[in-house]
């Protein structure tokens, strides 16, 4: 067992008979308790299994790299997202409450909204003729009215509102029929959005008993990290999963890094309903064993009596500073980065300075654009981090591959058969069916297009694929093949079907090392197991990031950095514009705290004077009142 200290061994080896909650400051070593609590169990019961429920891919996989050399682990030890366990289920027993048995997510915004906008077909709603209107602000004004639709049916969803709740919500506006013809609407196209992935599986533990029942014989331990940012629809689907049976659940997690709220989150779920439903033990930890004296006293500004600084702390250093504009403000940060490069040493710095241990946070990303302008001028490299979930190609062979990847899975899946029609400039089929593909491809290769005949052996080949075991390297590399065909020994290709070729032989790399991926993580091996990983954001690349880190305080959560630059610190940016009220405000600062707690070593804290809006217009600005309060 790692070292530990007297507070985190009382959480390691407490009873397994009591429900444990632990209060668990910024670089208290709480993934340590949590790993080292699993790994306690495993070796004083003889089968019992623990689920430990992460709150990102990285965070389960950083556990799991934890555990590795533990040799029961991999058998007794299920890591994962709560909603990687919960699409677990449904896959299993979604047939139960009626789930179709290929069941495809709508992981994609557009996707959901394109369904909703077919329900509302389907009841005689011409919403075609709604968007269609010259006056593109008042277009803006009826997208944006759609778009609040969807929202409140995540809403319902991780809120778990039953039809009376919406109807005091928002009365006289029909809302819970509009959202059950969305759901048929689903349904009916044989999938479900990632919303219901929780609500449906909830749904499959209460009503069916004997399925709770496997999973609480199997897994007598549940333990839950960054429980502050659980909704409700996640605590009660956790509920679900113990029952009355299984009491061994530990939840970790920090209230002032509650930074969810845009999600459902709450701190409260952590902080009052787990107390209510299963009486824990309380433990807390203040030490902060991850940041200097310098960064702790910071973040105590914000959050008093938050950390506790330890007696060996190094002092570091925290620097504000003003600008006079977003270009100078850029320069001075570029500057202290070549400083620091150049400096190549420091006493409180572990090895050589580099770029991989430093990143610039901001509030949002439309903060960098000043700063990415100075960094490519300067040939610094740099990398934006980016969500776990996967962005849509840019190609029409990348599209084409993932839209038919997608109607081959699921027959019925008319959005992304519309955009395969679409992409290949062929009619929409009346109906759709298991024979979509080929009568596709058939279309295709009956066009003039001088590519016409690739896009009918791509149809033709993943209509092929054996969808419980695909030959995926075969796959790619006949359609390396193919694409290299088209420009290979050839003198006179134009520039343009050059960078498409090469952009095309790209994407198709990304499908094969995402391919690789899945199997490399032991994830299934049918198509359908792929494309839920992709789904849930499971096959992400963890970049090794030697470059410089840019990222916003929502994609930094849960990682830190020896030297931390905190950009565009204004009042309207962070805190941001449209926090009003005392509990967006309050989330604000929590948002501010989290991003001062990723710093190790050092903090370099800035805002401008004045910033150039989007349309032109030069605006003052004032300093954020976090810094007020942590200059105080």
């Amino acid at each position: 067992m790692l070292s530990l200290s007297h507070s985190q061994a009382q959480i390691v080896n407490s009873p397994f008979d009591r429900a444990i909650q632990v209060l668990a400051s910024a670089g208290s070593g709480k993934t340590r308790v949590l790993t080292e609590r699993v790994r306690h169990i495993l070796e004083r019961t003889k089968k019992d299994g623990v689920i430990a429920l992460t709150f990102t891919n990285k965070a389960a996989e950083e556990m799991t790299a934890r555990l590795v050399d533990c040799d029961q682990a991999e058998d007794r030890v299920w890591i994962a997202t709560i909603h990687s366990v919960a699409q677990r289920i449904l896959e299993k027993y979604g047939h139960t409450v009626g789930l179709p048995t290929e069941l495809h997510i709508y992981d994609r915004d557009k996707d959901r909204m394109e369904v909703f906008m077919q329900s509302l077909r389907d009841d005689g709603v011409d919403i075609d003729e709604y968007l269609n209107i010259a006056d593109s602000k008042e277009q803006r004004n009826r997208e944006k009215n759609l778009q609040s639709y969807m929202d409140i049916f995540s809403k319902i969803k991780r809120e778990l509102l039953t039809e009376l709740d919406v109807d005091e919500l928002y009365p006289n506006n029909n809302i819970w029929k509009i959202y059950q013809d969305y759901q048929d609407s689903l349904i009916n196209s044989g999938g479900i959005d990632y919303d219901d992935i929780l609500v449906y599986a909830r749904r499959i533990l209460l009503t069916h008993d004997w399925i709770a029942k496997i999973y609480r014989s199997q897994y007598k331990h549940v333990c839950v990290d960054e429980a502050q940012d659980l909704n409700k629809a996640q605590y009660e689907f956790i509920k679900a999963l113990c029952g009355d049976v299984i009491r061994s659940v530990l939840m970790v997690g920090d209230p002032n890094q509650m930074i969810y709220g845009f999600n459902g989150s709450s701190k409260d779920y952590l902080c009052s309903h787990f107390i209510g439903d299963f009486s824990p033990l309380k433990f807390g930890l203040k030490e902060n064993y991850r940041s200097t004296k310098s960064v702790i006293r910071a973040a105590n500004k914000l959050k008093p009596d938050s950390q506790t600084e330890m007696a060996y702390a190094l002092e570091g250093g925290v620097r504000i500073s003003e600008f006079a504009t977003e270009e100078i403000e850029a320069d001075a940060v570029v500057s202290t980065i070549q400083h620091l490069l150049a400096l190549k040493t420091h006493d409180e710095i572990e090895g050589e300075i580099s770029l991989d241990k430093m990143v610039v946070i901001a509030r949002n990303r439309f903060v960098f654009s000043r700063l990415e302008d100075r960094l490519n001028a300067k040939g610094i490299p740099y990398s934006l981090r980016k969500r776990e979930r996967q962005l849509e190609p840019l190609t029409k062979f990348g599209k084409v591959l993932d839209y038919a990847v997608r109607v081959k899975l699921n027959p019925k899946d008319w959005v992304d058969g519309k955009k395969l029609c679409q992409v290949l400039s062929i009619p929409v089929p009346n109906s759709w069916s298991s024979e979509t593909l080929s009568n596709m491809a058939n279309q295709v290769s009956s066009l003039n297009d001088e590519n016409s005949q690739l896009f009918a052996n791509l149809l033709t080949a993943i209509d092929e694929l054996d969808i419980e075991g695909p030959n995926i390297p075969k796959f790619i590399m006949e359609f390396r093949r193919y694409l290299t065909a088209l420009v290979e020994n050839k003198s006179d290709v134009p520039d343009d079907l050059s960078e498409d070729v090469k952009l095309s032989l790209e994407e198709l790399s990304e499908f094969n090392s995402v391919w690789t991926r899945f199997k490399r993580k032991g994830l299934g091996d049918s198509l359908v197991a792929f494309r839920n990983a992709l789904a849930l954001g499971q096959l992400s690349e963890n970049r090794l990031e030697y470059d410089l880190t840019l990222s916003t305080v929502h994609t930094m959560k849960g990682l830190e950095k020896d030297i931390v630059f905190l950009i565009g610190m204004c009042e309207g940016v962070f805190p941001d514009y449209r926090a009003k009220t005392v509990k967006e405000l309050d989330e604000e600062r929590n948002n501010a705290f989290v991003a001062i707690t990723r710093a190790k070593r050092w903090l370099y804290i800035s805002y401008p004077k004045q910033r150039i809006m989007p349309w032109g217009d030069t605006r003052i600005q004032r300093k954020s009142r976090f810094i007020t309060i942590i200059e105080s």
